[in-house]
This record gives structure tokens, C-alpha cells and sequence, in this order.
């Protein structure tokens, strides 16, 4: 450990630095050399901080600086971003860390929890979601506690295996003729609606969950998209929160949706308490996801389409496929065109829409081969 005169030294003069030596988070024994000072008695000054640093470790427990960090970051990020982040921590990362003191977490420890839940065969992106949220805690940790090291950045983000071919996932939805199949065998009038309104509005799952009846307008014929709902916690604990983008949206309803939702309403408000705060689905509560997903596999093995089965996201996904399908059969075939239209009913920006509906366009490539053809 010294105090030293660089050779070299800043424009504004600054030339003093201080070396010390210190074991890294493998156990390694590391120099550190500082940036520059003005003045000798400054380098000695960060020196004798950057020691006692090093030698008073933060004997706090991880779910402590946890803790810690979600209470700062609910005042500062979106309720809903705070929410998912929370659900993520608590079922993925806080069981392999807890009771662990965050200094002595080293990267050898950070890549077995990556390899765990490598083996658990969680997607690549759902992987990388995990590995943002632990990397936050310890950047917490860092400014609050003054950790000296995040081995989270230093192992680094979940990667694909060199085995692995990456390909495109492959959208599923369910075709018009299929769905026709599917809706005809469900007698009860909430699953029936609720299941039209998923298939021609291509609305979120939260979204259609915190629909309430005032936000239906049976004289302007649009549903409108102001709220979602995000559990807190697997035993169904909720709250209602901003859409996912935090914009609000319109979706104009078709006639046989405005019929479908109209003569629900009516059937609905013969049951006492009935008023316009009511959940569409749901009435006085918020429907459950494993109730819903239940419901629609249950009416897809009815239906004898049991090898057609999607989840209820994919009922997004055969919206867009059913309204390219009319876009093309009317005559037009202006990609471009047709995302500007669909992006404000679906919630999401034109790239996003190309992105993930292109090539659900099949003329998409024949007018590049067509200009390949003149030549």
C-alpha cells in the first residue's frame, strides 16, 4: 500500500494516486490502482477509505438489502415494473440467496443460480428479466452500503448455449374456422364473453381482467383500455395499475362483440349490487389467471381440439392473425399500413408490431422476389 507521484499527470494537474492490494470476490489477491489527485494528503485520504471499504465487509443479509432496495425503487419506477420485479424476486432469486451475507455472494455463487435456473429450462429472455433485477440490488447495494463489487455484472448475463440454434419462436394462434369450434361448445355466459372479447379485441390478459363495465361505451361502440391488473403474489393478492406502456387506448368493438357484451350485461344486472365499478369478468372481484387458463383448456378438450390448445397471450396473437387474414381478403396488402392501424388498437408501437406479425404477411417476400424478377 503507498501514496505515489505518476509520471503522467491530468491537464488540471492532477498527478498523486494511491496502489493497494486486496482479495477480489474469487478469493484473488488484486491491485487497485486510484485515478489521480491534486494533492498528496488527497490520495492518502481515499487510500485510508478505500481500506477500511475493503476491511469492514457489509454483514448485512441479501432479503435485507433486498428489502431495502424495493422500498427506494417503489419511489421511483413504474407500480406495475415494480410489481413484476418483485414477483420475479421472490420466486426466482430470493430462494438461493436467502440467509446469505450479501458481501460473501461471489460470482462462483451467482453462476450456480444461473445454472439452476438454466436446468429449470426457463426462456432465455424470462432468464435475463431474473439477472436485471439481482443486478439492481447489488448497484443498490453498492451506493447504499458501499459494496465494493457486484459479482452479478462480472459473471454476466445468461447466454445462449453453443448447442443451441437460435430460430425464431414461432407465434401459435388459433384460426377463425377452429375458434368457431371452440366457442360454440361453452354454454355459461362469462366464459362465452369473455372468450369473444379475447379473440376480436386482442386486449392483455391484466387489461381484460380489470375491465369494468364504465369502460365499455355501447353507444360509441369502443371498449376503453385505462388499467391492468398485476398479482402481488401467487395466492391471487392483486392491484390495478397503469397499462403495461402506460398509455391509454380505444378498441372499436365489432357488431357481433357489441351484441355478445351487451346481452351479457343485460344477463349480469339481475344480480344484486350490480353496478358500472363492476369487474366485466369477475363482478365484484378480479378473476383469477388459473381459473381462466383452467376454463380454456378445459372447453378446448371439449371442443376435440386438444392439439390446438394456446394460452390465453396466443389469443392475442390470433387477433392480429385474424384481422391480417380480412385485411388481405378485402384486397389490400399494405403491410405497413395495416400496423399503423393495428399498433393503437393492440397497445403497441409499429416496430414492435413488425417485429413480431411480419411474417405473418404471406406476400411480405413475394414483392421482393417480384423486384428480384425484373431484373
Amino acid at each position: 500500500m503507498s501514496v505515489f507521484k505518476d509520471k503522467s499527470k491530468t491537464k488540471d494537474g492532477r498527478q498523486w494516486r494511491f496502489k493497494v492490494y486486496y482479495h477480489n470476490a474469487d478469493g484473488k489477491l488484486v491491485p487497485y490502482t486510484s485515478k489521480r489527485y491534486l494533492k498528496e494528503k488527497e490520495a492518502k485520504a481515499e487510500e485510508r477509505v478505500f481500506i477500511l471499504n475493503r476491511d469492514t465487509p457489509v454483514k448485512k443479509k441479501f432479503e435485507t438489502v433486498a428489502d431495502d432496495y424495493f422500498k427506494d425503487a417503489k419511489t421511483r419506477i413504474r407500480e406495475s415494473t415494480w410489481i413484476s420485479y418483485k414477483s420475479q424476486y421472490e420466486f426466482n432469486i430470493l430462494p438461493y440467496f436467502k440467509g446469505k451475507f450479501i458481501d460473501e455472494i461471489n460470482v462462483a455463487d451467482i453462476e450456480k443460480w444461473k445454472t439452476e435456473l438454466t436446468k429449470r429450462k426457463i426462456k432465455l429472455s424470462s432468464c435475463n428479466q431474473y439477472y436485471v433485477v439481482l443486478k439492481e440490488i447489488f448497484v443498490f447495494a453498492n451506493k447504499k452500503y458501499e459494496l465494493n463489487y457486484n459479482p452479478v455484472t462480472l459473471a454476466g448475463r445468461f447466454k445462449r448455449r453453443n448447442d443451441e440454434v437460435r430460430t425464431k419462436e414461432k407465434i401459435r394462434y388459433i384460426s377463425y374456422e377452429d375458434f368457431n369450434t371452440f366457442i360454440d361448445v361453452i354454454e355459461e355466459p362469462l366464459w362465452h364473453s369473455l372468450f369473444m372479447t379475447l379473440y376480436f379485441t386482442g386486449m392483455r390478459k391484466g387489461e381484460l381482467m380489470a375491465l369494468t363495465w364504465k369502460d365499455i361505451d355501447f353507444n360509441r361502440n369502443v371498449i376503453s383500455i385505462n388499467k391492468t391488473v398485476s398479482f402481488l403474489t401467487e395466492s391471487g393478492e392483486y392491484k390495478i395499475t397503469t397499462t403495461k406502456n402506460s398509455l391509454n387506448r380505444e378498441i372499436s368493438m365489432s357488431r357481433s362483440l357489441t351484441k355478445e357484451l351487451n346481452d351479457y350485461k343485460i344477463y349480469v344486472k339481475q344480480f344484486e349490487g350490480f353496478n358500472s365499478n363492476w369487474f366485466v369478468f369477475g363482478n365484484n372481484d378480479v378473476l383469477k389467471p388459473h381459473n381462466i387458463t383452467t376454463k380454456k383448456d378445459n372447453y378446448f378438450k371439449k371442443a376435440n381440439l386438444e392439439d390446438k390448445i394456446i394460452s390465453i397471450h396466443e389469443f392475442r396473437h390470433s387477433h392480429v392473425s385474424l384481422c391480417i387474414n380480412e385485411y388481405l381478403k378485402s384486397g389490400q396488402n399494405d403491410s405497413t399500413k395495416f400496423f399503423l392501424m393495428m399498433s393503437q388498437r393492440m397497445g403497441h408501437s409499429l416496430r414492435v408490431m413488425q417485429e413480431v406479425y411480419m411474417h405473418l404477411f404471406p406476400t411480405a417476400q413475394d414483392n421482393i422476389v417480384d423486384l428480384l424478377n425484373n431484373l
